[in-house]
């Protein structure tokens, strides 16, 4: 019986190890698909800057 309750303990804190190792991997993606879009959205905003002040210039002349 003892030997039961020894191997239940080790299966529980085995997944629990894994589930915090699955977490941990998961957030990392989301920070870096969170950075991607941030850089994405910033390199849009900047085109548009860009675009605008070219239009401004041509019809200023």
């Amino acid at each position: 019986m003892a030997n039961r309750n020894r191997a239940q303990k080790n299966v529980t804190k085995a997944a629990k190890t894994f589930k915090d190792g699955a977490d941990t991997v998961f957030d990392t993606v989301q920070g870096a698909a969170e950075a991607t879009e941030s850089a994405a959205m910033n390199a849009v905003d900047k085109t548009t800057d860009a675009v605008n002040k070219t239009i401004e210039r041509t019809k200023r002349k």
